[in-house]
């Protein structure tokens, strides 16, 4: 059984319950990560790393929506390292595994909700 990359308690207390909310909400996700995910993948290849810092910026805020902790982590990981302008090869590493971990949490997204593969 695969692990689950999100827990969607905390949007289910956010929201109050509200299903229809709550579709909305993962929809607007899965849209707003799916482009926000390859656009960090078009900017690595660029190696504008403080473009790449400022989508990672937005998807650490939409992770935490969904308890996606580990993802969260990545993304202010990489946009810590940017702003400390540290060592920008790891951090190309680091953006490798976001982007494989975003697509991840994408694809068990629209899996889990039907309403989800449509879009």
């Amino acid at each position: 059984m695969e692990q689950k990359l999100y827990d969607l308690k905390k949007l289910h207390e956010i929201t109050m319950e509200d299903e229809a909310f709550i579709q909305d909400m993962l929809i607007a996700f899965v849209e707003n990560a799916t482009t926000e995910t390859e656009a960090i993948k078009i900017l690595k290849s660029a190696e504008d790393w403080h473009a790449i810092a400022e989508k990672a910026h937005k998807l650490a805020s939409n992770f935490a929506y969904l308890n996606a902790v580990s993802l969260q982590k990545q993304a202010s990981d990489i946009e810590r390292s940017v702003i400390n302008e540290r060592n920008f090869t790891g951090i190309a590493d680091k953006t490798d595994r976001l982007y494989h971990d975003a697509i991840l949490l994408i694809e068990q997204l629209k899996q889990d909700f039907d309403f989800l593969s449509t879009k």
